[in-house]
């Protein structure tokens, strides 16, 4: 069943949980970094050839989108995610577990 951005957003928001000054070893603020969920295409590190569907919902560096980690979701499993270069390159599971693991 397809997700809304507001239903993406509403599970991230649940596991911040009011804790907006949590950051990580890359220094991402949440309120900087976190972006409206959309639908982006991505490259699968793991699959030559493939690209997967994935909702774009943080961006280590929003002001300069080509660089940097981005988390993102798959509505399919309930997963977050890592991008970088354009590349998908694994599941961490929650959100705040993907977000420490950049």
């Amino acid at each position: 069943m397809s997700k809304t951005p507001e239903e993406i957003k509403a599970v991230i928001e649940q596991e911040i949980g009011g804790d907006w000054s949590r950051s990580n070893l890359h220094g991402c603020d949440l309120h900087r970094c976190l972006v409206e969920p959309v639908k982006r295409q991505y490259e699968n590190s793991f699959k030559k050839g493939e690209e997967l569907t994935l909702w774009l919902v943080l961006e280590e560096c929003p002001e300069e989108p080509d660089t940097g980690y981005k988390i993102v979701f798959d509505e399919e499993t309930g997963d977050f995610g890592l991008v970088t270069s354009g590349a998908f390159i694994g599941f961490y599971g929650t959100f705040l577990k993907t977000f420490e693991s950049m």
